[in-house]
């Protein structure tokens, strides 16, 4: 935590030297000693408008900060975590790269969001992916999944889990689904340890409609949750339906996607990184 808000001081300083005016979120410009930091404290509301955001942290702090600031939004991330594909910056690097971005030496990153509706009303959005799991531990549920109408699965399971490509390195793959190459716009879909063995993940169009029923004599329903909050206990009478939505996040990148992002999955997913 030290480390972070030493890091948020010298930003803002680097930044507001340039000229930059700078907005701090109210609850870490409290936690600053400087007083200039603490000075520039801002509310969410304050906040949205910003040209562009920046995240000190993990991804853990990029999908925290989707969810409180709501897209659309343009993020460039400095990684802090363990995982960081969602970020673009190394510690080391800031200085460098907050040039780069001054200079508009950058690209974005375009990534939609899922929107996740239960019995046709929308109940919240997920970056990465979208978890549909058993309401009841150690208990399987009953389930259809069907992509615009079209069946692809009908069995027991411990759930489903929907992501989006930039989700593709997190929950999913880790789960026995695919790694989608970053520059592949897809909505992955992955049945959780389903009881027929034969079921394997589903790469479908992102324009796809994912719908989730359940049959009449299943009673349990399922728990619902969007890049890992909890968002409702779903009755086994409710449909719920995924899609790619509207809302997007535009991430600010300087290195070259492709090779940074296979860089990072083999050096962290693979040999294990900073998560060792």
């Amino acid at each position: 935590m030290k480390d972070a808000l030493r890091l948020v001081e010298d930003i803002f300083l680097r930044l507001t030297n340039r000229g930059v005016k700078v907005l701090v979120d109210e609850a870490v410009a409290g936690l600053c000693r400087n007083p200039e930091v603490r000075g520039a404290s801002s509310t969410l509301d304050a906040l949205k408008k910003a040209d562009f955001i920046i995240t000190v942290g993990g991804d853990g702090t990029i999908l925290w900060t989707v969810k409180r600031l709501k897209p659309p939004l343009k993020i460039l991330g400095i990684n802090m975590g363990f995982m960081g594909f969602l970020c673009e910056v190394e510690v080391n690097e800031v200085p460098k790269f907050l040039d780069k971005v001054l200079a508009g030496d950058y690209y974005l990153q375009r990534a939609n969001l899922l929107s996740v509706k239960i019995d046709g009303v929308e109940r919240g959005q997920a970056l990465n992916d979208v978890l549909i799991f058993t309401s009841k531990l150690a208990k399987v549920v009953g389930f259809t999944l069907k992509s615009d109408g079209v069946g692809v699965f009908s069995g027991k399971a411990d759930g489903a889990l929907v992501s989006t490509t930039v989700g593709s390195s997190a929950y999913v793959v880790s789960a026995g689904g695919p790694l989608v190459d970053p520059l592949v716009q897809c909505i992955v879909v992955t049945v959780l340890n389903p009881l027929k063995l034969g079921v394997r993940p589903l790469v479908l169009p992102q324009n796809s409609v994912i719908q989730v029923s359940f049959p009449k004599d299943e009673r349990r329903g399922a728990a619902v949750y969007s890049d890992g909050t909890f968002t409702e206990l779903v009755k086994a009478k409710s449909t719920i339906e995924i899609a790619s939505s509207s809302m997007y996040v535009e991430f600010m990148r300087i290195k070259d996607l492709r090779s940074e992002f296979y860089r990072k999955f083999y050096d962290v997913r693979i040999r294990g990184g900073k998560e060792a």
